[in-house]
């Protein structure tokens, strides 16, 4: 129960910081919000780890395991420029529907079809509402 509610706590924190972000977008520009976003963050992290981390015995070789950080750094940069254009529930509806299409392919490459023949239904089911969603949104723009 309790990662329940941490994913919960999670969720709203990443909602918090991607609306004040995009205000920060709105005044300073996409790329200089990201920036700050991902300096603060390394300063924090930075105090934590030193604080509470365990020591680190080696980096990882495979430098490919880094990509993950430019497509985080991309992905607040993007997001902090698309969230005051569509605002905060269009934006995350887009972001959790894309996270979703994409955790489905994955899991369809790796497992099949017969795998995840369930999770093709409640998929279907977010697509078809981001798609109202959108039409209902944007009709009123």
């Amino acid at each position: 129960m309790e990662f329940i509610l941490l994913g919960l706590l999670n969720g709203f924190c990443i909602t918090l910081s991607r609306v004040l972000n995009g205000q920060l977008s709105v005044r300073n520009g996409a790329f200089h919000a990201s920036f700050v976003n991902h300096a603060v963050g390394f300063a924090s992290l930075s105090l934590l780890f030193i604080f509470v981390a365990e020591p680190v015995n080696a980096l990882p070789q495979d430098l490919t395991l880094y990509v993950g950080g430019v497509i985080g750094a991309l992905y607040v940069a993007v997001n902090s420029f698309v969230m005051v254009r569509l605002g905060s529930t269009n934006s995350i509806v887009l972001v959790v529907a894309g996270q979703m299409l994409f955790g489905l392919f994955i899991e369809v490459y790796s497992f099949g079809f017969e795998q995840v023949g369930a999770q093709l239904i409640g998929v279907g089911l977010v697509v078809i509402g981001v798609f109202f969603k959108g039409r209902l949104s944007f009709q009123n723009k």
